[in-house]
C-alpha cells in the first residue's frame, strides 16, 4: 500500500534510515547555500515479508505464500524468467513510493545515502567488499566495463566458448576491431562428462599471449552450471584474469565472490533477482580497480586537478552515467531483502526441485531431446529441450495458445529448442501443465 500522509511518505524500506534535505535561506547578496542534515527514520518492514519467515522446511503451502507476493495474471504460467523475471509486490510498491516522493520532492535527487546502503547490501549479498561493488544497468553494461577498461594492445588474446551471450561476446568483438586483439572459441560440450572434460577445453586454448578468460556461470542456451572455482584456479594458475556473466545465476544460485576467487563478475536485476528491468551490478576485485578504467567519465587517482583526494576511489569509478533511475536501483534492495526473507539455499533448492521434476519426465517423453545435463553439477534452473520433427517456435506457439505458459526458444549451432525457466515462485502444477502439452505433440 502506499503511504499518504506527509509523515509515512518519508519512510522507505531499506536497511538504511532515509536522509532529508533541507536548503538553505537565501542570502542578502543573493548567494544561495545549501544545508544538508539527516533525520533518521525508522525503518519500516517490507510489506508482507515478515509472513515468509520458516520455521522448519518450507512446503507447498509455504510456496504458494510466496507466489502471492507475485501479481501474475491468473491464467499466465511464466516459464521464461532468464529473459525477464516478474516483479514482486514488495519491490513495485517500493518504486511507486519513491515515484510518488520523488515527484512531490525532487530537492534531494541523488539520494547519495539510499544508493549506498543498496551497494552494502549487494556487497554482503555476495561476500564482497562495499568498496568493490558498482551499480549498473545491465549485465551488459557490467561485461563492457571490463572489457573496455583494461588496456589492450594488438596480439592480445582472450577465450570466450560457444555459450556465451552477445552481451559479453559483443565487448570483445569491439575490441578485436578497435584494437586488434583476438577472440578464441571453444567449444563445450552440450552435456559434459566431467568438470575436468570443460576445464581441459579452456586449458588447451591458453597461450602465450592470453589476457583473460570469459565465462557464464550458467550457460543462457542451454544451463549449464560451469565450474568456475576451478575455471577461476586455472586462470590465476596462468597469470591471468577471469570475468564471469552472472546474467542466468545470480538471484537463483549462492555467490561468493571472494571464495570464488573472482576477479570480475556482472549481473543484472531484472532476472533471476526480480529486481525490475533497469538495474544490475557488477563486482571488480579491490586491487584490480586501477587497472580497468572507467567505461565513461574520468578517474584520476591523483585527483580531479592533482593534489585533491582521489575521485571516487572505488568501483563508484564505474557508475559515471549520468542520473540514476532513483526506484529502480532502490528496488534491488528490496528485492535482495525478499531473498533473504525466504532463505539463499531454500530459493536454490526450490528452482533445482521443478527442474528435476521437469528434466526427469522430459527423459521418458518419446522424441524429447534434453540438451541441458540430468547432473545436478552441470544444471540448476534452466532447462532446454526439442521434441521431434516440430521447431522450436511452433512448440512455444502451442503452449502459449493451449495453455498460457510462457517459454523462450532458442538456436545455435549445437542447441535448438524451447527453454524453461524454474523459480521460487513457481509451482509443481505449473510443471505438469507444460509436461502435459508436450506429451500432447509428442502423441
Amino acid at each position: 500500500m502506499i503511504a499518504n500522509s506527509k509523515s509515512s511518505r518519508r519512510q522507505f524500506l531499506g536497511r538504511s534510515a532515509v536522509t532529508a534535505f533541507g536548503v538553505a535561506a537565501v542570502g542578502l547578496l543573493g548567494s544561495r547555500a545549501q544545508a544538508q542534515q539527516s533525520h533518521a527514520a525508522p525503518v519500516e518492514p517490507l510489506p508482507g515479508l515478515d509472513q515468509l519467515k520458516l520455521t522448519g522446511a518450507p512446503d507447498e503451502t509455504y510456496w504458494r505464500k510466496v507466489r502471492s507476493q507475485f501479481n501474475l495474471n491468473g491464467g499466465l504460467t511464466f516459464l521464461n524468467n532468464g529473459t525477464l523475471g516478474p516483479v514482486p509486490r514488495v519491490v513495485t510498491e517500493l518504486h511507486e513510493r519513491w515515484d510518488r516522493t520523488l515527484s512531490e520532492d525532487p530537492t534531494n535527487s541523488f539520494r547519495s545515502a539510499e544508493l549506498d546502503g543498496v551497494r552494502k547490501q549487494l556487497a554482503g549479498f555476495v561476500n564482497a567488499g562495499p568498496d568493490e561493488v558498482a551499480l549498473t544497468r545491465s549485465t551488459t553494461e557490467g561485461m563492457n566495463i571490463f572489457a573496455h577498461g583494461l588496456s589492450w594492445k594488438e596480439g592480445d588474446e582472450v577465450i570466450l566458448s560457444t555459450v556465451e551471450h552477445f552481451g559479453a561476446t559483443d565487448a570483445y568483438k569491439g575490441l578485436e576491431h578497435r584494437c586488434g586483439i583476438k577472440i578464441k572459441t571453444i567449444e563445450l560440450p552440450v552435456v559434459p562428462e566431467s568438470a575436468e572434460q570443460i576445464i581441459r577445453a579452456y586449458e588447451q586454448a591458453i597461450t602465450a599471449n592470453t589476457r583473460v578468460i570469459v565465462v557464464s556461470h550458467v550457460a543462457y542456451v542451454n544451463g549449464l552450471v560451469l565450474p568456475i572455482k576451478e575455471l577461476a584456479d586455472l586462470a590465476h594458475n596462468k597469470g591471468l584474469l577471469i570475468s564471469v556473466d552472472g546474467a542466468q545465476s545470480f538471484g537463483v544460485l549462492p555467490l561468493d565472490v571472494q571464495a570464488l576467487g573472482l576477479d570480475h563478475y556482472a549481473a543484472p536485476g531484472q532476472k533471476w533477482l526480480l529486481a525490475g528491468t533497469g538495474t544490475g551490478f557488477t563486482y571488480i576485485r579491490k586491487d584490480l580497480q586501477d587497472k580497468v578504467q572507467p567505461l565513461m567519465g574520468y578517474f584520476n587517482p591523483e585527483g580531479r586537478r592533482g593534489g585533491g583526494p582521489p575521485i571516487h576511489p572505488s568501483a563508484r569509478r564505474y557508475e559515471q552515467n549520468g542520473q540514476y533511475n532513483i526506484p529502480a536501483a532502490l528496488g534491488m534492495g528490496a528485492a535482495l531483502d525478499l531473498q533473504l526473507a525466504i532463505g539463499k539455499a531454500n530459493i536454490e533448492a526450490r528452482a533445482r526441485e521443478l527442474a528435476t521434476r521437469l528434466r526427469s519426465s522430459l527423459k521418458e517423453i518419446r522424441g524429447a531431446r534434453l540438451f541441458t545435463s540430468t547432473d545436478p553439477r552441470f544444471s540448476a534452473n534452466l532447462t532446454t529441450v526439442s521434441l521431434g520433427g516440430r521447431s522450436p517456435q511452433d512448440v512455444a506457439k502451442v503452449l502459449l495458445d493451449q495453455a498460457g505458459i510462457v517459454v523462450r526458444t532458442v538456436k545455435t549451432e549445437t542447441v535448438s529448442g524451447i527453454r524453461v525457466s524454474t523459480h521460487f515462485y513457481n509451482h509443481p502444477d505449473e510443471v505438469d501443465r507444460l509436461l502435459s502439452v508436450v506429451r500432447g505433440l509428442a502423441g
